[in-house]
């Protein structure tokens, strides 16, 4: 089997595809079910059982506001979905000047307070609004309850779970009250300590040289700013130009670095007198250790699973078990 090599991507997702090298139109699923560790890094793959455990996407709100959506952390989303819960970073790229995002509630609500102001169309009132600006970050726990407004475009860096209701929907709400935050919170911007994935904004002036091997996982690479070339080396270790081992970074195209790349080279543009880019870098850390084969056959007979499918992570509408799954 040849090596894994740095994969040009549209995003991270189990649907999307690699657009260079010899790995071309294969989706990262398949990837990821033929090098395993070597791509996601070996403790990553046990603990998340050959599962993309995080995504990576660039979205734009556009001229219309989302919805309301909030979604489960892992303990309610693993028994009653059968599929990991999900917290999330954003990174914006860019606002218009009137742009807002809604980010919690401002104050304690009950959950009967809440459904009134659902039923009523005023519940975006009571959540804490802001005017985002390019370069901020978001943290948003599971829990709590995101609005994205119009002319928003970013980053959305997540858990891979399906599970995200749409509380403007009263069925919906209804399903997520045990688990909405009530409280009253502020925004964050900055991941806690036990969050189980990072993403760091790099600006680099000169080239770089970084061990992907030395992290707990895979690596996923964001262009921001003019463009990032990636190199890795070759056996004699030399620098090496070939289609699978150099990929020049423009826009916010994203790379994929293998958890089994011992050394990656990353150069800033070499446009004009000088040289500079920046990206964002995202991994995973804090990955616990898989569970021993006796535990794992224990937790699974005391989970009901309820027959999502956790292996492809984006679902439109009702899965199949009746539970209400909004994308």
């Amino acid at each position: 089997m040849k090596k894994i090599y740095p994969l040009l991507l549209g995003s991270v997702t189990p649907e999307s595809v690699a657009s260079n090298g010899f790995l071309k139109d294969n989706s990262l699923d398949d990837l990821i079910e033929t090098y395993m560790g070597n791509l996601l890094g070996d403790n990553v793959f046990s603990f998340f059982q050959g599962n993309l455990p995080i995504t990576v996407e660039i979205k734009d709100s556009a001229k219309k506001r989302g919805p309301i959506i909030v979604s489960p952390d892992d303990e309610t989303a693993l028994p009653r979905y059968g599929c990991w819960g999900k917290e999330r970073m954003l990174y914006i790229l860019s606002a218009e000047k009137d742009s807002s995002l809604w980010i919690g509630f401002e104050k304690n609500l009950s959950a009967t307070e809440i459904y009134e102001r659902c039923q009523a169309g005023t519940i975006l009132e009571t959540m804490n609004e802001i005017a985002p600006e390019e370069g901020e970050t978001f943290y948003i726990r599971p829990g709590v309850p995101l609005c994205i407004g119009s002319g928003v475009r970013y980053v959305d860096l997540s858990q891979n779970s399906p599970v995200e209701l749409n509380i403007e929907d009263l069925d919906q709400l209804v399903e997520a009250l045990d688990f909405i935050h009530l409280d009253s919170c502020n925004p964050e911007y900055v991941a806690p300590e036990s969050c189980l994935f990072r993403m760091e904004r790099v600006a680099i002036t000169k080239p770089q040289t970084i061990a992907p091997d030395q992290t707990e996982s895979f690596m996923a690479i964001v262009n921001l700013d003019n463009s990032t070339s990636l190199r890795t080396k070759d056996i004699r270790g030399l620098s090496d130009t070939t289609e699978e081992n150099f990929i020049n970074l423009k826009g916010n195209a994203i790379a994929l670095i293998p958890h089994d790349i011992s050394e990656l080279a990353i150069s800033p543009s070499q446009d004009g007198e000088n040289p500079a880019s920046s990206f964002l870098r995202v991994y995973m850390c804090n990955v616990p250790e898989p569970p021993k084969e006796d535990e794992e056959k224990d937790e699974n007979e005391d989970h009901h699973h309820c027959g999502c499918d956790a292996h492809h992570h984006h679902h439109d509408g009702d899965c199949d078990c009746g539970h209400n799954h909004y994308n």
